[in-house]
């Protein structure tokens, strides 16, 4: 008992909190990623936590929701599919809750769907072709039933 005690003391706190991540969908364009995650923490209640996130080159911003928060994502999703317009239209927002960043995330339509990520790293945007709604739409429904589970 006590050589356990001992070895959680020597392992780094990341190893001890890790979880399972997944990459539902992955999207690319424009040199940019947009990757949709499922986190299931290591611990006895299994909390989970989706994650949205945008990459350019070597630098990654995020957005997480917890189970409870995902439909704000499906909703904004919903919403731009819905908008026709040459030009881009605001489509909503949501603000990241329960972390040191706390991240926004603002949806627009137009021409595509812009989601842009605004932290402690400033803008990330990444615009989703209108050929990748379909992928895209099963991805978050894939999600949405994820976080019901």
């Amino acid at each position: 008992m006590m050589f356990a005690a001992a070895l959680l003391l020597l392992l780094p706190a990341a190893a001890l909190a890790a979880g399972q991540l997944i990459v539902v969908g992955r999207f690319g364009g424009g040199g940019k990623v947009f990757d949709i995650v499922q986190y299931t923490a290591a611990t006895a209640g299994k909390e989970k936590i989706a994650v949205i996130g945008i990459g350019i080159n070597d630098q990654h911003s995020s957005v997480a929701f917890a189970t409870d928060e995902w439909h704000s994502f499906a909703e904004l999703w919903r919403k731009a599919q819905g908008v026709r317009s040459a030009a881009w239209q605001p489509v909503g927002t949501f603000q990241e809750t329960d972390t040191s960043e706390q991240a926004q995330l603002a949806v627009a339509a137009g021409p595509g769907v812009q989601f842009t990520i605004t932290g402690k790293k400033g803008p990330f945007v990444f615009v989703l072709r209108p050929a990748d709604y379909a992928r895209f739409d099963g991805t978050v429904n894939q999600m949405t039933a994820w976080v019901a589970q």
